[in-house]
């Protein structure tokens, strides 16, 4: 896994609320995923970061638990209320079986290489009624639609450093149709799908959250809300 960004970051995107189209789009899709997770759960939040969004979760009454690579964001979620492990997200979690309702995977699986053991991983740890709410960049979206059209990149990494403005240690990118394809074919049932904001500059200051809610395949991220099904997938 790459090293997660400062324990600031989260904090400094979500509190500067819409300001610029990363801020915006950000605060619309964290407001999303925490509407979507409801209240009354035990929920793990995986890859939690400094626990901004934990912390909005425990606010609706959620006991939230948290995993996390880096040692200073784990630290801040713990003060945040969170219950957290540090741990590489791409081994077997830390947890019983069935142990909780809600999972959240918040751009988590573009990072990953095995993502069948993620998502088994996932299975595992929710019980029998629980979902999953998992949030990725939409490789389809409007702005990098354009951009293909004109033959520039659309913010893919040829590595792990270039080109600067793009790398983010992305190894997966989904549409709307692979995301929810491969979510099925792993056993869940969708229940919701929705995105954040379109982008309508090339700078993406000019965002249109109503625009994604009308044609979410446009938007700038995917957000799946899950649950598992009981009936036998079919391969």
């Amino acid at each position: 896994m790459i090293p997660r960004k400062s324990a600031d970051y989260a904090k400094k995107i979500f509190e500067l609320g819409g300001v610029g189209y990363s801020l915006k789009a950000v605060t619309i899709r964290i407001n999303k995923i925490v509407s979507l997770v409801g209240s009354n759960y035990r929920v793990l939040d995986i890859g939690c970061y400094d626990g901004t969004i934990g912390s909005l979760m425990i606010k609706n009454n959620n006991e939230v638990y948290g995993i996390e690579i880096s040692e200073e964001n784990a630290r801040c979620a713990t003060e945040r209320g969170l219950k957290v492990k540090i741990q590489n997200i791409e081994s077997r979690l830390s947890f019983e079986d069935n142990f909780f309702d809600v999972v959240v995977a918040g751009e988590i699986i573009e990072h990953i290489v095995d993502t069948d053991f993620f998502i088994d991983e996932i299975k595992r740890v929710l019980n029998p009624n629980g979902f999953l709410i998992l949030s990725t960049p939409n490789v389809a979206s409007l702005g990098r639609r354009l951009f293909l059209l004109l033959g520039k990149n659309p913010y893919f990494e040829a590595s792990f450093g270039y080109p600067p403005e793009a790398r983010a240690g992305h190894i997966r990118f989904f549409t709307k149709e692979l995301l929810l394809g491969f979510l099925k074919y792993k056993g869940f049932q969708i229940i919701k799908f929705t995105s954040d904001a379109v982008n309508l500059s090339p700078d993406g200051k000019l965002a249109s959250k109503l625009l994604a809610d009308l044609i979410p395949t446009l938007g700038r991220s995917l957000i799946v809300s899950a649950k598992i099904n009981k009936k036998e997938p079919k391969i």
